[in-house]
């Protein structure tokens, strides 16, 4: 019998209570502070790159599937 014929036991399903998702408030605040991390990472990047760096990444940008 080959690895792929060999019947391997399934993995027990979770049968837990379902996940609180919280509300629409919840989500907006979760929203804010993503869109805040995100802001934070682009001003931190652009800090990081010198004006010849952000000249080479626009030079090398790939476009239509290169």
């Amino acid at each position: 019998m080959s690895q792929n014929e060999r019947v391997r036991p399934q993995p027990p399903r979770f049968a837990g209570q379902p996940l609180d998702t919280g509300g629409a408030e919840e989500f907006g605040a979760v929203r804010s502070r993503a869109d805040r991390l995100l802001q934070a990472a682009d001003d931190a990047i652009a800090r990081a790159l010198s004006n010849d760096s952000e000249r080479f990444l626009q030079a090398t940008r790939q476009s239509g599937g290169q």
